[in-house]
C-alpha cells in the first residue's frame, strides 16, 4: 500500500466514520483512536499503478480546491476592510475634501465643518452587576439581562438570560436599561472587549457592559458605527494589571465627531444599507468556502473507493 494512498484512505469518509464511532474519550476536552483500531481497519485496494494514479489526481484536484480556499479567504479579508474603511471614513467626515486635524493618533482627521463630542457630556453612562449565582431567585424572571458575549455589533432583539424582580430589588446596580441605549463591552474573553450592541428591548446588564443613554447631539446609532470603526483604537487605550480593561471613565472620554444631526441620520441609514450588502457578500464567500469543503471530502472519498475512472478524469468535468 503506497502511504499516500493510505493518507487519503483514512481521510475519507466511510474509514472517518469508523474510526469516529469507537474515538475513546481520555477527558472531556481530548479524545482518541486507539493504535489497536487502526491496527484493524480492513480496506479494498486496486493496484499499485491505480493507487498512483488516484493520488496524483487528489493531489491535482485538492491543491486546486485549497488554492480557491485561499482565495475566498482572502476575499472575505479584503470585504471587511472594505467595508470597515467605509465607516470609518462615513464616521469621521475623512472622505470630504476639506478635513482638519484632531491631535488624535488612531482618528487623525475629521470633516473641517464637523465636530468633536465629548461621549461623557452626550451620553449617560451606566452599568450593572451579576446577582449571586447561587441564589435561584435572582433569575429567569421578567427582565433579559445582556452580558458582555452578546454584543456582536448588532441590534439586541432578545438575549439568553433574565432576572428576577428580587434581583433588581438586592442590587442596586441592576437597573433596566431604555430602548435605544448603546451598549459597549468593556472587557470580556476574547475578542468581546469593544464591541457593541443596540439595545431595542429594555434590559439589564451585567458589569462588562456600559449603557451610553443619549441626552445630547449624538444619536446612539451614529456613536455604534464610530465604535465600530475605531475598535483597534479605543481598545488600545485600556489598562489594567494582566488582562487591560476598558471602563466608564475612559469612555466618558472619549471624544466622538459628528455633523448635524440631520446628516448623522443620513450616515446612518446609507451605512446600514451598506451592511446589509456586505454581510450578504461575506455569506455567500462562506458558503462557497462550506461547498468547496464538501467538494474536497466527497472527491477524496470517492476516489479511494474506485467511484471515479483515473483514465478519463478531468477535474473540471467531475
Amino acid at each position: 500500500m503506497s502511504g499516500r494512498f493510505l493518507a487519503y484512505l483514512l481521510e475519507s469518509s466511510a474509514t472517518r466514520s469508523v474510526l469516529e464511532a469507537g474515538v475513546q474519550s481520555v477527558t472531556k476536552s481530548h479524545q482518541r483512536v486507539s493504535p489497536e483500531m487502526i491496527r484493524h481497519l480492513h480496506f479494498a485496494l486496486p493496484s499499485t499503478v491505480e493507487q498512483e494514479a488516484v493520488t496524483h489526481f487528489l493531489d491535482v484536484e485538492l491543491k486546486r480546491i485549497s488554492d480557491l480556499m485561499d482565495i475566498s479567504l482572502e476575499q472575505q479579508r479584503a470585504t471587511r476592510e472594505r467595508f470597515a474603511e467605509c465607516i470609518r471614513l462615513s464616521t469621521t467626515g475623512s472622505g470630504d475634501e476639506c478635513v482638519m486635524p484632531t491631535g488624535i493618533d488612531w482618528m487623525p482627521t475629521i470633516g473641517a465643518s464637523w465636530k468633536l463630542f465629548k461621549v461623557g457630556r452626550e451620553f449617560l453612562t451606566s452599568s450593572g452587576t451579576t446577582p449571586d449565582a447561587q441564589d435561584e431567585r435572582f433569575y429567569d424572571g421578567p427582565y433579559p439581562w445582556v452580558v458582555s458575549s452578546e454584543l456582536i455589533d448588532d441590534d439586541i432583539f432578545s438575549v439568553s438570560h433574565s432576572v428576577s424582580r428580587a434581583a433588581l430589588v438586592s442590587y442596586a446596580a441592576l437597573r433596566v436599561q431604555p430602548v435605544g441605549a448603546l451598549l459597549v463591552a468593556m472587557y470580556g474573553q476574547g475578542q468581546t472587549k469593544g464591541r457593541t450592541g443596540l439595545l431595542r428591548v429594555a434590559a439589564c446588564l451585567n458589569q462588562a457592559c456600559c449603557a451610553l443613554i443619549e441626552r445630547g447631539q449624538v444619536s446612539a446609532e451614529f456613536a455604534q458605527y464610530w465604535f465600530k470603526a475605531h475598535r483597534d483604537g479605543v481598545v488600545a487605550l485600556a489598562y489594567g494589571a494582566g488582562q487591560p480593561n476598558l471602563s466608564q471613565e475612559l469612555l466618558r472620554s472619549l471624544r466622538i465627531p459628528a455633523p448635524e444631526r440631520v446628516q448623522q441620520d443620513c450616515i446612518v441609514r446609507r451605512l446600514r444599507e451598506q451592511e446589509q450588502d456586505y454581510r450578504q457578500q461575506l455569506r455567500l464567500l462562506e458558503l462557497r468556502q462550506k461547498l468547496l469543503l464538501e467538494r474536497r471530502q466527497a472527491l477524496i472519498t470517492a476516489a479511494v473507493a474506485g467511484q471515479i475512472d483515473m483514465s478519463t478524469a478531468r477535474g473540471v468535468e467531475i
